[in-house]
């Protein structure tokens, strides 16, 4: 799944509207960047020749399907045609092939200016649950707001999008297809512009799980094998990517890419859930926190693992798979059990009733397997929602990682408790940390919220002096220049955050609304017309046009 969570805070600022980009923080990329003199990736295709078998047998794995271009060899071609109307929006799709071009077209039939199609360039989803698609825009990629939904075999729209009422435009950071592609394209200094191919390799490579391969086809090293690494460095092969958790927080300087195979996730990342789980519903890739509730891993401990039930280079086809699953139950049920219990295992599909199939509050119609492996066939429950406090998951929690981890989590809330923990333990955090762009970020835009807007600037010019990138310090600085009438400033800054991701709503408004308050309408119409090049159904952007045409302009010459 591919989700960016962005928001806007509207406040007047005289005769213009000033948007406040909500504090989405932007990793530095090139803290990915790995010194030349390390082991390099090599792609699958270097493995096939000394393991042909395994490499034949991955490549009908769903990991090794997840990702790839949209062309005559994709799977499921067949499944382009389609189309619906969402109803929070009212705007129509169409899936359809044009030529050797597989297309989604758009219209709204209460603005005849929405309209329009786009190329799908890429997919991303095995096709098992379901696949989303991906579409280029002048180099800058996007996630469709179309998905197909496999299992109950429709079109609609993709996760994340049901609600939205317009249409929907999602940039593809590099961090989104951390887990469903091998080693990327990414341009850096953008936010989601990548040269083509996107992908060095398609899907999840085999380096994901065994390291970069560049030194062991020279019989310089010997590639890593999670079976035989100690029990958290084994697991956090899995975890790199099918551990959810509530919130994710990134170790200070640290980047998911630099993680490598035979090291501790817990050193460039923190992971945080509810204390109090409730009855918040199971998501989609949440298979690690599952089977930690599970009475079988509570009494294996670290003899259990993914791999005790899961060969990622082997995927079972459907006529065998019950057969192969019961026998990886049997291996540990089967010495203790009764005669009765030998008869009751070899007639039944275990999975079939300890871990069926349920719905995921993240992706509708789809359902996925419950890791939970519970005795009893699922049953209602009546229990109470999540509590407010995160607790660490999998490893201890430091004052740093839980005070972004509340700050993100506040953005979705909009919790106080989450927001109050959030100021108290990120400013107690700030000594330590001057120059961390995560936490100067976080604190400026809850200083922000609160009006202390001289605090919120310190610490946005802070993050900005450590990285001129960072785009939500420089939309909400601007904001905030542009109330003290430093308006050329903050139109520096938005021209800055436009250059890094030329989608970005907020800088986009900001600077049209400046440069028009300016009386530069020339100039304000060709960055509203961008904007909307990229955000076709932005309804601000189409007012403030239509309102540069009125006799109410404020920058009417």
């Amino acid at each position: 799944m591919l989700f960016r969570a962005e928001g806007f805070i509207i406040r007047p600022l005289q005769a213009t509207t000033v948007v406040v980009m909500a504090a989405l923080l932007i990793t530095l990329h090139s803290l990915a960047q790995i010194n030349s003199a390390q082991p390099t990736y090599v792609g699958n295709s270097a493995c096939a020749k000394c393991h042909s078998s395994i490499y034949e047998s991955y490549s009908r794995h769903p990991m090794a399907l997840d990702s790839g271009p949209v062309d005559s060899e994709t799977p499921l071609q067949k499944l382009f045609k389609g189309s619906f109307r969402n109803k929070a929006s009212s705007i129509y799709y169409q899936i359809y092939r044009e030529g050797n071009r597989t297309l989604f077209g758009y219209e709204r039939s209460d603005d005849p200016t929405t309209h329009g199609k786009q190329e799908l360039n890429y997919f991303v989803g095995s096709g098992r649950v379901g696949r989303s698609y991906l579409y280029s825009l002048d180099g800058y990629l996007y996630q469709a707001p179309v998905s197909y939904y496999a299992q109950k075999d429709r079109w609609d729209m993709s996760p994340g999008y049901e609600f939205d009422s317009e249409l929907p435009v999602r940039p593809i950071e590099k961090s989104c297809l951390f887990c469903h592609a091998g080693e990327v394209n990414h341009e850096a200094g953008t936010l989601n512009r990548y040269a083509s191919p996107a992908f060095f390799q398609n899907g999840v490579s085999c380096e994901r799980c065994h390291g970069p391969g560049s030194e062991h086809i020279k019989g310089l090293a010997k590639m890593v094998n999670p079976a035989k690494l100690d029990p958290e460095r084994r697991d956090s092969v899995c975890a790199q990517c099918h551990l959810l958790s509530e919130v994710r927080i990134l170790k200070p300087r640290k980047d998911l890419y630099q993680f490598r195979p035979g090291e501790l996730l817990s050193d460039y990342a923190s992971h945080f859930v509810y204390a109090n789980n409730g009855n918040q519903g199971l998501r989609t890739i949440s298979h690690v926190e599952e089977i930690a509730q599970s009475k079988c891993k509570r009494q294996s401990g670290d003899r259990m693992s993914c791999l005790s039930c899961h060969d990622p280079h082997y995927f079972p086809p459907p006529e065998v798979r019950v057969s192969y699953f019961r026998e990886k139950c049997l291996a540990c049920h089967q010495p203790q059990a009764t005669a009765w219990q030998k008869q009751h295992f070899q007639q039944l599909d275990c999975i079939g009733c300890h871990m069926q199939k349920t719905s995921r509050v993240d992706v509708g119609h789809a359902a996925a397997t419950d890791h939970r492996i519970l005795r009893r066939p699922l049953k209602q429950t009546t229990e109470p929602g999540p509590g407010e406090s995160l607790i660490g998951f999998g490893s201890k929690e430091s004052p740093r990682e839980l005070g972004l981890a509340y700050a993100e989590l506040a953005l979705r809330t909009n919790n106080s408790h989450h927001k109050s923990e959030a100021f108290r333990l990120l400013n107690e955090e700030l000594q330590q940390y001057p120059k961390d762009i995560e936490v100067l970020v976080r604190l400026a835009f809850l200083y922000q919220e609160r009006g202390e807007f001289e605090r919120a600037r310190a610490l946005y010019e802070a993050a900005l002096s450590e990285n001129p990138h960072q785009s939500v310090a420089a939309v909400n600085l601007g904001a905030i220049y542009a109330r003290e009438n430093q308006v050329e400033r903050a139109i520096e800054l938005w021209v800055t955050a436009l250059d890094y991701d030329p989608s970005s709503r907020p800088a986009g408004i900001n600077l049209a609304e400046s440069l028009c308050s300016k009386g530069d309408q020339k100039q304000a119409r060709l960055i509203l017309r961008k904007l909307l090049r990229f955000n076709p159904d932005l309804r601000i952007a189409k007012q403030l046009l239509r309102d540069m045409d009125s006799a109410r302009s404020p920058c009417r010459a």
